[in-house]
């Protein structure tokens, strides 16, 4: 595991919108499932500045989702419409390329599994980003975790539900439900990096780079796997 502590969370994004950058440029049919959140937010702002200088093409990239809401969320999901408008609507990617998860389809169970093939058939994924919860949940599992699972339906805590509804984009009701990549399914991709920034992540951060590979802390998990980098800001540097 690598660490990267940037000065500032605007710094993170830069350094972590060069990494994405770097990726498609080095493999143009990327297979990413790319995240959602606070902190991507920064991110994709500063991909889509790039472009009037430095663009890459992205028209290629197989666009995956980590993880999303379930309804009383809208159907295409909260976490997929950020992507849509922050990502999706400048860098040229088609819908054909994309793969959001259907969180309308009637038996969500069955509807995870064929995204489970989706991944298969594309190849696996080539690199995963997401955030890290305060309480160190991975995309949607949250502790204790199974470090076997794949793509399935979950139950989100309270606590997570309470942190989701203070992002000002969220605008609507929010249940307990979501769909997740599993954290098997993450451990497989070939490369994964993990964004934290801010105060409120110093702990799990801490938990993460220091403490023992527990389900009591998804994240943990990553402490085995062969290509994990996390970017962090120095507020959410432990110690």
């Amino acid at each position: 595991m690598r660490l990267v502590v940037a000065r500032d969370a605007g710094q993170l994004a830069e350094i972590a919108a060069e990494l994405f950058r770097d990726r498609v440029r080095a493999r143009p049919e990327l297979a990413m499932a790319v995240p959602a959140g606070r902190t991507p937010r920064r991110m994709y702002r500063v991909l889509q500045a790039l472009q009037a200088t430095a663009p890459v093409d992205y028209s290629r990239m197989r666009v995956f989702s980590v993880d999303e809401l379930c309804p009383p969320a809208p159907p295409d999901g909260y976490f997929w419409r950020q992507v849509r408008t922050e990502l999706l609507a400048w860098a040229g990617i088609t819908a054909e390329r994309c793969c959001p998860f259907a969180v309308d389809a009637g038996d969500l169970t069955v509807m995870c599994e064929r995204y489970e093939r989706r991944i298969v058939e594309a190849g696996g994924l080539d690199l995963v980003m997401l955030g890290l919860g305060p309480n160190g949940h991975l995309a949607s599992n949250e502790p204790p975790a199974d470090f076997g699972s794949r793509t399935r339906p979950v139950r989100l805590l309270a606590s997570t539900v309470d942190y989701i509804l203070t992002d000002e984009v969220i605008q609507g009701a929010v249940c307990d439900s979501a769909v997740t990549l599993g954290v098997a399914t993450i451990m497989a991709a070939r490369e994964v990096v993990v964004l934290v920034s801010g105060g409120g992540k110093r702990d799990a951060l801490g938990r993460l780079l220091d403490g023992p590979i527990t389900p009591a802390l998804p994240a943990s998990a990553l402490r085995r796997h062969p290509a994990c980098t996390i970017l962090a800001d120095a507020e959410a540097r432990p110690g």
